[in-house]
């Protein structure tokens, strides 16, 4: 057995495009949530973070329990 000689980390998508999945669940959170949201309505707002997504797609405000909800999610 041969030893690890480095560990490649991709933490901002430049070795794989997570963003697709990252929207996905975006998705599935907002619809548990009890929001329909479309993926075509998240995919172009991945990358801001969701503090400013969150209540631009179902005007719940960050200071909420609703927030937290959809946050944890």
């Amino acid at each position: 057995m041969t030893p690890y000689h480095a560990i490649i980390l991709d933490l901002d998508g430049t070795l794989v495009d997570s963003n697709d999945a990252h929207a996905r669940a975006w998705v599935h959170a907002f619809s548990d949530g009890g929001f329909s949201v479309s993926f075509a309505d998240v995919r172009p707002l991945i990358g801001m973070g969701g503090d400013q997504l969150v209540p631009r797609l179902t005007g719940v405000q960050p200071e909420g329990e609703q927030y937290e909800q959809l946050s944890r999610a």
